[in-house]
């Protein structure tokens, strides 16, 4: 090491070169990296759905879900399948590991389809397959309204600009809401048709057969070779309307002359409102890993450009822009950064003057700059835990730095040159500090690979990990070519100087000042240093004791006030579609005139769902509302996020006729509300009395709110049972009768067609006329046979059933769900153990097992990793440190220290009355794992140097020496890390870019926990390591003796019997 620091001395220019080429490359990754909030963690997946016409969800189940089902459980990297059966399709979700390759997975789900696709029915829809996360909510909504132009030139002006947005490669999808569908309608004159004697399956099969693709093929005539066509699909809608239907003699019936054929969209299956107006609006979706600010102010741009050529009347307007919360987010954190970084370096400058305090504060720029040219090359963003991960890597990032020019600050004082100080500082202490920079990436790596959603945090121990990597290089090679080229003697008091030549010539007890108070104090604590470590030990334990009795428990992730609501609406009946729209509008205008919302967006669906994995899984819901709350810079109120959401959950809970759940969105892993349960099972009426058991005891505890389950809701269906024999009898097919009952409700389709003049394939689509589309109509249905008509009444029976919206399978197997959440003041982590303790004695019914999502499961799953890993960290730490001391008993003082640390955590959530959260306040023991471990290894190193030179001392003199000589980098240490973290800790958002100081904004609420935790627990580990670790040292004699004198101890009677008889 000497020899390559001197190498790296005399080629100045080349070590500098390499420095500002790291830095430069740093500046560019940071302009480089994408930008996001939050990191979007999600499972990487495959939706897979299935279209059949009008099949039921029991035959949707039987014949579509499971042959899918079946076929996708045989890929590798698959950990869940989900999947829905419902009227007239099935939707099948496949999620797989978050480290598989998502373009390898697609592509294995493609060829499962392919071969499960022969065992599918043939009349079902080609299978459609895309990419899918469980985290896809829209970063951006545009809205499209008018009051002037006509709906179809509304509908394509939004699909142009739909068509538009996905052709950007960021976007995973632009939905449309509140579009309606193209149809090609040929309404049929009922009495037309019986009157030429035409059946519904004759209808069906003319158009059908005269509307398919002819590959004809080619004719070679040995002279030439010759394409030959055969026109066989539809072109125009002249085409499907002369289409011949029947020929009786010379005459031909065609279409048009037993219908009207025309171009109309299809019923109506929902609405979309935007601020109190009907309008059309398309949600976009970015892809994982894609700069939110980027793609968004690109799709804006893309659509600004585009709706110039539009009509005037047209209202196009960015309602939901999660681009411009980011923004204003990462410039706040950044601000914060920066203003920690000006605090650390008013301390450092304070305390080592300004040439020294100089070359250590410029570790924390280059760690950073090296950190985020790591982070770029990984393919990492730029969020919310990278910059955390900085903040809380501050104090760490300058501690290498502080203990070389601290040493080599003596040497100068001794009288060495800049040159010979550096270096001889550099080698001193490039074990320790390599050591104590080795057992921090220790700590910090099992979080790297935090399993399910605690990947949320995986960014910022990979950034700890980065920047801790660049502090190492800069503090053992650039700080000491910096020191020799522009490094002098810190600012030194002639105090400070006395007080360095009586630690290494006299006794320290006669120091003056701060270290002077501390010898005489820790000295007093050295002469019973056993009894010292026992009141600390014990005071830690009852701590940690009065926690768990009277602490606020356990949640996964602190709450934050939300900038957002979602807003679920629940109704149950037989609702048509232009009723569960008046009750949505019912709802909005309850709420519209809240003056803290700056937009609100408003939807209804009789299918019970806006999109796959979004809102309540409740069939009984049938409308929602997002809503956008004024930014922290535009806020027109002083009320904050969960304030808000009282007022909304106020004025709506008076509804009649309808339920609605307001909940916020979440802050930190999408993980749901505290309670998910899973029933599942074989048998469907077991699994409802299961469920409905399970909930009324949920009821009765009364700490929750907002339960809902999946079970049927109240709600009939009509059932046609035929008679198989008199229809026989009659000579009336099945498909006949199928057919003519179609006619009265969606129609039959016949056939797709798509013209030149639109984008997308158009259904064919035969029906009667509106005012015949009824339930009444079934009675007067005739059906033509062989016999002539025949009235379907005659071998048809109607009956009334209780509805089946759709079926729920996850595991291949039926799943119901119940879920709720918390009421406020009660403890998730307490009520949830509650149900778990109910249900072990429960009896819900043979065959029924019950599984837990949410938060049960997800904290269950990091606490198990965190335990694991914590446990697999020690081991790890206890080699490293072993091979750094050759001493099992120091490596244990260091590994004891780290767990007497935890005491300070939990002292913060007393102090704090906060509940322990998973994953901030488990980052935190293992950040103050990091400095402790730094701050004890250097101590106990310069304990083993003294000891060295000075064999003829005690002891308790060179824990003493040991303890004086680290107080101040293990005070700059750790005092630099609580300036940075302190004005979050305390709630305050100081702004050093916009000149702001913001109370409980939302990037405090965010870190507060977190930063509480850490500024609390490093005040009382520091404590720990300036006390118990020179008592631990002290005691070292003592505890090496120990085994002998117990061996003594156990062999005194028997040396006073064989003295006795020696004697006698």
């Amino acid at each position: 090491m000497k020899n390559f620091i001197t190498g790296a001395i005399k080629k100045s220019r080349t070590s500098l070169s390499i420095l500002v080429l790291l830095a430069l490359a740093g500046i560019f990754s940071l302009n480089t990296l994408p930008k996001a909030t939050e990191p979007q963690v999600s499972f990487p997946g495959a939706y897979i759905g299935v279209g059949f016409e009008g099949v039921s969800p029991e035959d949707s189940e039987r014949l579509l879900a499971k042959p899918l089902e079946d076929a996708l459980r045989t890929i590798s990297g698959v950990i869940d399948i989900r999947s829905t059966a419902a009227t007239g399709y099935a939707a099948v979700v496949v999620e797989f590991d978050q480290d598989v390759d998502i373009d390898e997975a697609l592509y294995d789900v493609r060829v499962k389809v392919d071969e499960a696709r022969a065992e599918l029915p043939l009349d079902a829809r080609e299978p459609t397959i895309r990419e899918f996360t469980s985290t896809d909510d829209p970063v951006l909504t545009v809205s499209v309204a008018s009051s002037v132009l006509p709906q179809r030139v509304l509908v394509n002006l939004t699909q142009e600009l739909q068509d538009l947005i996905e052709t950007h490669p960021n976007v995973l999808e632009a939905e449309l809401n509140g579009v309606p569908e193209d149809l090609i309608e040929a309404i049929v004159d009922k009495s037309k048709l019986e009157s030429y004697g035409i059946s519904m399956n004759q209808l069906y099969q003319a158009v059908s057969n005269n509307n398919r693709v002819i590959p004809a093929g080619f004719q070679d005539t040995g002279t030439g070779r010759f394409a030959v066509n055969v026109p066989s699909v539809f072109s125009s809608l002249e085409d499907i309307e002369t289409l011949p239907i029947k020929v009786s003699g010379n005459s031909v019936v065609t279409l048009k002359d037993v219908a009207d054929v025309s171009l109309t969209f299809k019923d109506r299956g929902g609405y979309s409102r935007i601020n109190g107006q009907q309008s059309l609006s398309i949600d976009v979706k970015k892809r994982i890993g894609t700069n939110i600010i980027d793609t968004v102010t690109d799709i804006r741009e893309m659509v600004e450009e585009e709706i110039k050529g539009f009509p005037v009347g047209v209202d196009v307007n960015f309602v939901r822009d999660d681009s411009e919360f980011a923004l204003q987010m990462i410039s706040e954190l950044q601000g914060n950064v920066l203003t920690s970084i000006a605090l650390v370096m008013i301390v450092v400058l304070a305390a080592l003057g300004f040439r020294t305090s100089m070359l250590v504060g410029m570790a924390i720029p280059f760690s950073y700059l090296f950190a985020l040219l790591v982070l770029l090359v990984l393919g990492k963003e730029f969020n919310f835990m990278v910059m955390f991960g900085m903040l809380i890597s501050m104090g760490m990032t300058i501690d290498g730095s502080i203990v070389v020019t601290e040493y080599a600050d003596r040497k100068l004082a001794e009288g060495m040159n800049r040159v010979e100080a550096y270096t001889a500082a550099a080698t001193r202490m490039f074990w320790p500090v390599l050591s104590s920079t080795t057992t921090t990436l220790i700590a910090f790596t099992p979080l790297m690979f935090m399993p399910g959603f605690g990947a949320f945090i995986r960014d910022m121990p990979i950034t700890v990990f980065c920047v801790l990597v660049g502090s190492l290089l800069y503090s053992l090679v650039f700080a000491p070519i910096l020191g020799a080229m522009f490094g002098g003697l810190a600012k030194q008091s002639e105090e400070e100087v006395n007080n360095t030549r009586l630690l290494e010539s006299s006794d320290p007890l006669s120091l003056t000042g701060a270290s002077g108070a501390y010898a005489r104090k820790i000295s007093h604590f050295l002469d019973t240093p056993g009894q010292t470590i026992s009141i600390i030990l014990g005071a830690i334990i009852l701590c940690i004791g009065l926690w768990t009795q009277h602490g606020k428990g356990i949640v996964y992730f602190p709450q934050v006030a939300p900038q957002f609501a979602d807003v679920d609406i629940l109704a149950r009946g037989n609702l048509a579609v232009d009723e569960i729209r008046d009750i949505a509008i019912d709802a909005e205008q309850k709420i519209i005139d809240v003056k803290e919302v700056e937009n609100l967006s408003v939807w209804s669906n009789s299918g019970g769902s806006r999109g796959l994995g979004r809102g309540s899984g409740s069939p009984d819901r049938v409308g929602g509302m997002f809503i956008d709350f004024y930014g922290e810079d535009q806020a027109v109120s002083d009320l904050n996020g969960f304030e808000i959401m009282d007022v909304l959950r106020e004025r709506l809970d008076d509804s009649s006729g309808y339920i609605v759940q307001v909940e916020a969105e979440q802050g930190g892993p999408p993980i749901g509300k505290p309670l998910q349960l899973n029933v599942s099972g074989d048998n469907e009426q077991a699994l409802i009395a299961a469920i409905r058991k399970i909930r009324a005891y949920v009821e009765s505890l009364g700490s929750f709110i907002d339960i809902e389950d999946t079970t049927v809701t109240r709600g009939i269906e009509w059932e046609l049972e035929i008679n198989r024999t008199k229809a026989a009898q009659y000579g009336a097919g099945l498909s006949d009768v199928g057919a003519s009952v179609q006619m009265v409700t969606n129609g039959i389709k016949v056939g797709e067609y798509r013209p030149l003049n639109l984008d997308r394939e158009v259904d064919i689509r035969v029906r009667f006329p509106k005012s015949e589309r009824n339930i009444d109509q079934l009675e007067s249905l005739n059906v033509q046979t062989l016999k002539g008509l025949v009235p379907v009444s005659s071998f048809v029976e109607t009956n009334i059933q209780p509805a089946t919206k759709s079926i729920s399978r996850k595991g291949g197997k039926r799943v119901h769900n119940i879920s709720a959440r918390t009421v406020e003041g009660a403890i998730p982590s307490v009520q949830i153990q509650k149900v778990k303790d109910w249900l072990e004695t429960a009896d819900l019914g043979k065959g029924v097992t019950i599984g837990y999502d949410g938060f049960d499961k997800y904290n269950q799953e990091a606490a198990n990793y965190l335990v694991l890993g914590f446990i697999a960290m020690l081991f790890v730490m206890l080699i490293v440190l072993v091979a750094q001391f050759n001493s099992f008993y120091q490596a244990n003082i260091v590994l004891s220290a780290i767990l007497l640390s935890f005491g300070g955590v939990f002292v913060s959530l007393l102090i704090l009355d906060r509940s322990f959260s998973t994953l901030q306040t488990g980052i935190s023991c293992v950040a103050l794992a990091g400095i402790v471990v730094n701050n004890n290894i250097v101590l106990i190193d310069t304990f083993n140097l003294l000891k060295r030179n000075n064999p003829g001392s005690s002891t308790k003199s060179l824990a003493l020496r040991s303890a004086i000589l680290r107080l101040r980098p293990v005070f700059l240490t750790s005092f630099t890390t609580i300036a940075g973290l302190l004005p979050i800790a305390m709630g305050y958002s100081i702004d050093l870019i916009d000149r702001t100081i913001k109370s409980g904004s939302y990037i405090t609420s965010f870190w507060e926990q977190m930063a509480a935790s850490l500024v609390v627990g490093l005040t009382v580990a520091t404590i720990l390591t300036l006390v118990v670790t020179p008592c631990a040292l002290a005691l070292s004699d003592s505890v090496r003796s120990a085994p002998g004198r117990f061996i003594k101890f156990l062999l005194r009677p028997i040396i006073a019997v064989y003295s006795l008889r020696k004697a006698n």
